[in-house]
Parts: C-alpha cells; structure tokens; sequence
C-alpha cells in the first residue's frame, strides 16, 4: 500500500524502490483524493508493469487508468462500487468470516483481511484471533490478503495459516531501504 506520508524518504522514490524490491501491485491510500498523486503513482507504476488500486475513491478508478478499487466496511457499499467498477478490480477490507462472505457476495474480486497484529497504521492494538483468519483463508473463493502490522519477522506465522497473499505499508515504506524491505517480505 502506499501513502506518501508514511515514506520515511522521497515518496517517489520510494515506491520505484519498492517495486524494483518486488511489490507487484500497489494500493494508492491518500485522503482527500489527490488526483496529482494519483496520476504520478499510476505513471510510476505504468512503467514497471504494476497495477494500481485506489483506495475509497471509486470515481477516480472509473475515471483513470487504475485497476479498480477498494473499499472499507465504512465506505460506498461493495456492491455499489461493484456496479461502477463494471470490469475493473473490486477489492474489499475484512474483518469477520461473515465480512469475508458478504464482499464475496457483493462481487469482490479479493479482500483484505485483518489486522493480523497490533499496527499504528491504524490504531489496532491487537490482532484477529487465529482461528478467524484460519477460517476466513479455509471458506473464501477469492484471493485473500491478510494485512495489519506485518513483517519479515512474524510472516511466517501467518503462513502457517492457510493460502494468502500480504498487504503492508509501514514495513517498507518506512523502511531504511524500501527495495531490500519489499524483496525480504517476497
């Protein structure tokens, strides 16, 4: 996921370095919806072959080259966004076994699921319990990506769990070299 100001350098910079480490799609998150970094984001990741997902404003993925869209559980209703999106990526955050099957329902292409630990990001001060995720991995028919306050460190726990894939922000965007980061968690 990027967000500028979670970039402990040059934001650009380091999403190139991120991708070169391996990220192989990239979720834009800034509030307020800056249409300017929106357009560098998607040039930037253009030129790597990488794919990018907007994170709320459905409107901007319809109007952009953007893959798609992701929702929260706060946001437009998922099938909603859905129906804008037509072709493009639906994806949806998760944090119940009953999330995960209504975004399914709802015609997500993937969800995020979590947070799988504690993360500043934010504010979570803990994790899903285990057994939630387990579940969560055993019964979705979409791709799942478990997300929340992951690292190098405690990723293979959550490997143990089941078939996913992994969102993060802070433990490459914040880190001292964002390529090294991102090749570590790949």
């Amino acid at each position: 996921m990027f967000t500028e100001s979670l970039c402990r350098a040059d934001p650009w910079r380091t999403l190139e370095e991120a991708l070169l480490g391996g990220v192989d799609l990239v979720q834009w998150r800034e509030k307020g919806g800056d249409r300017h970094g929106l357009d560098r984001t998607l040039a930037i990741c253009s030129a790597a072959g990488v794919p990018v997902i907007v994170n709320d404003f459905v409107e901007l993925a319809v109007t952009t080259s953007a893959a798609g869209a992701h929702v929260g559980q706060e946001d437009m209703p998922a099938a909603v966004a859905r129906g804008l999106l037509g072709k493009k990526v639906l994806g949806v955050s998760t944090h119940t076994v009953a999330q995960v099957l209504a975004a399914q329902a709802a015609g997500a292409d993937y969800v995020g699921l979590g947070p799988c630990f504690a993360t500043a990001t934010k504010g979570y001060q803990s994790g899903l319990p285990r057994d939630v995720l387990r579940e969560a991995l055993a019964i979705a028919r979409v791709p799942v990506f478990l997300i929340g306050g992951i690292t190098p460190e405690n990723l293979p726990e959550l490997r143990s769990l089941g078939d996913s894939r992994i969102a993060v922000a802070s433990a490459i965007l914040g880190a001292p070299s964002p390529r090294a980061a991102a090749r570590r968690l790949a």
